[in-house]
């Protein structure tokens, strides 16, 4: 079989367009933030909606843990787990609160983090830290670009440095990303895992970006904790998440919200009842599933890759400049490109509202930009419904407003080179 690239998208491209909810002027260069639904999906989340409504009571007391647990059988088999070891939540801050707020730390522990780590993740250690004596952070200073054996090297180092410090603490539990959020990076989780359990570390995987961008084998893994959001590139509806505990952890970990199934039904009931909400977001998980069943997943994975890829070198050709790595695996669907911004600190970029503005005002499109190793970055999502000249266009704004701030760098040393004349 033939898969579908940006010089051949097949059923990729704008002709998908029809099947998402996008205004005709808008294009979505972030579906990495939020992700976007396609109507099927929103189908099947009005199903489930208006199978609640015809009899609320039996729907919430007799019928939604059946549902949530079916919807659970399908995601355990996507990502290839036991289902006795997956739960539903509303996203990877939930899950990761639910893990570092069950887990009893004691004096001496140390959580080690990459400070690439997602800030909300990073803010739940910091949090654990505050409210636990003597529990500290042990960070691992990562800088891309870096090599997959790099990328290892240093996190074990880091754990050796700790060793050696022989004052009673230790590492105890270790969040890793599976794929960053900023900078975008795949980073070598197996081998990452492996190493960190080699030495009794806990692990936990922050994989919000994972599910649907790349293949997830969690029996391989073999980690301790994962989380992963549906919502993003699994294509169901926001606040929809699945969580991995491992089965010697399950008694110990328990939902953010404590409800009456408190020590009554154990880890799934726990889980599957947090109170009154509406659970078709998590139940359109199926439809999502279903979704990417019409084109098959090598083809989704293979076509937004190959975009990422490809997108992002058109970018920073147009812009004179890189994308942040070469190597091909450590690009999933999102391509991370440098901005040849000569003041990385312009007043105007000290807070991310004036780039905000300027590209969702201007043109109607957004492209999260952040900085990163001294230098300022684009991360560009790629999806079934882009082409490779969206890339182009995005670059050529993103080419006006570099221009705009150089711009006004030159004038302000101008101003001050008069001055000094003077």
């Amino acid at each position: 079989m033939t898969l579908p690239t940006p010089a051949n998208p097949g059923p990729f491209g704008h002709k998908q367009r029809k099947n998402f909810l996008f205004d005709d002027n808008f294009t979505n260069y972030n579906h990495g933030s939020y992700g976007s639904f396609p109507k099927s999906v929103q189908e099947n989340l009005l199903k489930w909606q208006n199978h609640a409504e015809l009899n609320p009571d039996r729907w919430v007391r007799r019928e939604l843990k059946d549902a949530l647990t079916k919807v659970r059988g399908q995601v355990a088999e996507y990502i290839n787990c036991d289902v006795d070891e997956l739960v539903l939540v509303q996203n990877t801050t939930v899950g990761i609160n639910s893990v570092m707020r069950s887990i009893k730390f004691v004096p001496g522990d140390r959580i080690l983090q990459l400070s690439t780590g997602y800030g909300a993740v990073n803010k739940t250690i910091e949090y654990i830290c505050d409210t636990h004596t003597d529990v500290k952070v042990v960070e691992v200073e990562l800088v891309h670009p870096q090599t997959d054996h790099a990328i290892v090297h240093l996190i074990e180092k880091t754990v050796q440095d700790h060793l050696t410090r022989k004052d009673g603490s230790r590492v105890r539990l270790a969040i890793i990303d599976w794929i960053s959020s900023v900078p975008a990076v795949v980073l070598p989780v197996k081998q990452i895992t492996d190493m960190l359990k080699s030495y009794g570390i806990l692990v936990c995987i922050d994989a919000a970006h994972a599910i649907g961008q790349v293949p997830m084998d969690l029996r391989y893994l073999d980690a301790d904790f994962v989380i992963t959001n549906c919502h993003k590139w699994l294509y169901s509806v926001r606040g929809s998440a699945a969580l991995y505990i491992s089965k010697k952890f399950q008694k110990d970990i328990h939902p953010v919200t404590i409800t009456a199934e408190y020590k009554v039904g154990g880890f799934h009931p726990e889980f599957a009842w947090v109170g009154t909400l509406d659970y078709a977001n998590m139940l359109s998980i199926e439809g999502g599933l279903a979704f990417r069943a019409q084109y098959g997943d090598s083809a989704i994975m293979h076509y937004c890759h190959r975009l990422a890829v490809e997108g992002g070198q058109v970018i920073a050709h147009i812009l004179g400049t890189n994308v942040l790595t070469t190597i091909d695996h450590q690009t999933g669907f999102l391509a991370n490109v440098r901005l040849p911004i000569k003041d990385i600190n312009h007043p105007k970029i000290a807070t991310p509202n004036f780039l905000i503005e300027y590209q969702q005002d201007k043109y109607n499109v957004f492209a999260p930009l952040y900085k990163h190793g001294g230098c300022f970055w684009t991360r560009v999502s790629a999806q079934i419904y882009l082409e490779l000249s969206d890339f182009v266009r995005l670059g050529h704004i993103l080419k006006e407003v570099t221009e705009m701030l150089n711009s006004e760098t030159e004038e302000g040393e101008k101003g001050k080179g008069a001055k000094t004349s003077l």
